[in-house]
This record gives C-alpha cells, structure tokens and sequence, in this order.
C-alpha cells in the first residue's frame, strides 16, 4: 500500500490532523479533507495490521462483508465528495419500506414520493473500502501508521501530542477520534459518555428468500426483537436481527435451516420463504451518547461519538454528516494556525447540536416504544402506526429523518 508508514522510522511526526481509527468513518473523513484541501498534511493510525489481498487491494476490519443503509443524504454527500458515481454500480436501491408490529394491526408503508429518488441505498462494506482506498492513494500527503496504538494524549495551547505504542509521538493542531465505539481516544480526550446496554444483540447475515424483493426494505418489530431487511444484490436481503442475549448461546448453536426456520417464526411470509443464510456475525447492542464530543484540540466522530441501536439505519449516516460538516470546517479556516482551534470547534458543533441529540433520542425512544410490552404502548404504537397509514401526511417526519436530506451548513436550518 502507498503512503504506509514504517511504524519505527522516526520518534516525532508531525502533521495537520491525526485520525485515529483507519476504518470507515477515519477513512471517509481523511479523504473528505483532501478532497475539500489538498494541502493539509493527514495522518491515519490504527492498531490493526496493514492487510491486503492478493490483488493488493486493501482490506480492514470496518470494511467486512457487512453492509451499510445509506441515506439519500449520505448518497448526496458521498457524491459531491466524488465518490458515489463507482459505489453506485454495486449499491441496491431502497424504494420502499415496510413498517409493522408483528402480531398487531399496525403497519405503514412508505414509498419514494417521486420516480427517480430512492430512501437510500444499501451498499457492502467492502466494495465502500476499495472505492475509497483508490482515492485515498491519490493524496501522497497522506500518512498512514498501522499497528500502532494511542496511548497518551498531551494539550498545550497551540498542538496536541499523540503517543503511540512505539514510542513515537504525533504532534497535530488537532486530534480526531475513529476508532469505534470502545474508543481509546474519546477516553484520553476526556470526552464523558453515556452508556446503556439494551440487553440484546444484532444477529447479521445475507439471506435469500423465495420473493422478489423489488427493492423493498422491512422493518418488522417482533416480540423476539426489531428485524430489518435490506434489500441486496442478486435478490439478497441483508438481515439485522435483535436477539436477547439469553438466546443468544441457542442461536449461534443452531445450523442454517434451523436458523432460518427460527427467522421465519419470527418474522412471518411478508417476504417470502427464506432459502438460504450466509455467514452470521454478532454483535452487543448498546446506547453510547456524548453531550458534547469535543475538547481542546480533540473531537470524536463516528461510533466514537455516538453509538446506535441499527432499528432506523441511523448510526453511520449521523456519522456522515458529523465527518462532512467536520471537513467543511476544517476547509474555511483562513489559516492552518485555526485547525482545532477553539472557535472552529465550537462552530462545527453548533452545526451539528441539533441532529446530534435529535437522531440519538428518535432513535432510542423507537427501541423502547416498540420492545415495551405493556398494552398503552402496544396500542399506542400501532394507532400511530394505522393512522400515519391513512394519513400520510403524518409520516413526512419519518421520510424525511430516513432519507438524511439536511442542510448541513446553516446552523439556523431545522
């Protein structure tokens, strides 16, 4: 890989703006403050080795086989950045979402208002990773450390000094936390969060069922837990299902068609009779939220920032948007003396407040409203649900918040 660093060549580097974490949300921000500045010098750490295949394209653990809803917005994004165009080819369209309580009489379908406009789209990780690191190669400015690890954060006036496991210290104007959800940064930031264990985990997997999807996404809350399907290539559904973790054990025990015949108890023929399951991944879910991910010289993005509950596809797209607006800033300095300044920061977060805690409460409050079994929330659930059904007017909201389409850069915009 080009712009690799040897991890010992030096015990000082310096550079505009160290990210730390090299995998979706740090790979997509190193790049979207290239695209926006060439002139920055970027730095990228991260504690996984440096992998590739044999067609030396790169691969990483945040771009596995897993896949990504991306919203209309993100899509809008990664197209001014340049990038949609080639992601496009291989992502499958979301034209319509089905919404319903299984069990109940509420459901609500909602559907694209126009011809041409999809809800989003719904790309596999890896492909993201390839189209990405080609661009990346582009900017020989770029600096990349692999299999080093951040253990000490240093804040004087001007800079910020990153230790590394090796020994070597990065000095930066500013510090970009990446690296997930169990962010080492955030911690040596000193940026408080909050976290709360849903008691459950997402089961992932592609499968395939005896319908054609026409593009059509599910949302299916269930008494075993929230169920999506995201429609994929080849007629694929990506499934995200949320699991007790009491079941856990008994889940990861059972074979395909005992898996798939667990699936489609619990998620019913709305799609078909599932065939087929690929390969499952498991993983905790739980609520991590920060009031405010930023100190001096230092911010988080991404799941580092906030960590969400799959439900509404919301996580990497509220990361989108923190990366670009981040970018966007970081390109209107009028020098690069401004880069993490107080006053930059304070600016980007004034922009993002607002969609910041908004999608993190939406989000949450639709995990616990339709996983409580009392009868007012069962019945006050699938009233809404009914009534937004007759009136679709009703459901603009949640159209809008699915498709992301915000203005960014106007801290006055709703």
């Amino acid at each position: 890989m080009q712009n690799s660093m040897d991890k010992n060549s030096s015990s000082q580097l310096d550079c505009d703006i160290i990210i730390v974490g090299a995998g979706m949300s740090g790979c997509l921000l190193a790049y979207a403050l290239l695209k926006l500045n060439p002139l920055l010098d970027v730095m990228l750490v991260d504690e996984n080795p440096q992998r590739t295949d044999k067609q030396n394209n790169f691969i990483h653990p945040g771009f596995d086989a897993r896949t990504l809803a991306l919203s209309a917005g993100t899509c809008d994004l990664l197209a001014e950045l340049g990038l949609w165009d080639e992601l496009q080819l291989k992502a499958q369209p979301i034209e319509d979402i089905h919404i319903s309580d299984r069990g109940y009489f509420g459901a609500l379908d909602l559907q694209k208002n126009n011809k041409t406009q999809a809800f989003g789209y719904v790309a596999e990780l890896q492909d993201i990773g390839l189209v990405l690191n080609k661009h990346l190669k582009q900017y020989k400015q770029l600096q990349r450390l692999y299999s080093s690890s951040l253990i000490d954060i240093e804040k004087h006036s001007e800079h910020i000094h990153c230790s590394l496991d090796n020994g070597q210290v990065v000095k930066a104007k500013m510090c970009v936390g990446a690296d997930g959800a169990n962010s080492i940064t955030r911690k040596l930031l000193a940026v408080p969060a909050q976290i709360s264990d849903y008691g459950c985990s997402a089961v992932i997997a592609n499968v395939r069922s005896s319908k054609a999807h026409f593009n059509k996404a599910f949302e299916r809350f269930t008494e075993f837990g929230p169920i999506a399907l995201l429609p994929l290539s080849d007629n694929r559904y990506s499934l995200v299902w949320s699991v007790a973790n009491k079941d856990l054990a008994r889940i990861r025990a059972l074979t395909d068609q005992e898996f798939l015949a667990e699936l489609q108890q619990a998620f019913g023929y709305r799609a078909g009779i599932f065939t087929e399951t690929g390969k499952r991944d498991i993983y905790p879910l739980k609520l991590i939220k920060t009031d405010k991910p930023l100190t001096h010289r230092g911010v988080c993005i991404g799941n580092a920032a906030h960590c969400l509950h799959p439900v509404m596809g919301q996580g990497f797209n509220l990361g989108m948007r923190d990366l670009y607006v981040l970018a966007s800033q970081v390109s209107r300095v009028e020098s690069k003396k401004q880069i993490g300044s107080y006053q930059m920061l304070e600016q980007y977060w004034r922009l993002r407040k607002a969609d910041h805690h908004k999608t993190i409460s939406l989000t949450d409050s639709t995990v616990r409203i339709f996983s409580n079994s009392s009868w007012p929330f069962i019945i006050g659930r699938n009233i809404a649900l009914q009534a937004m059904s007759l009136l679709p007017d009703l459901s603009t909201p949640i159209i809008k918040q699915a498709k992301g389409q915000f203005s960014l850069l106007n801290r006055d915009a709703e």
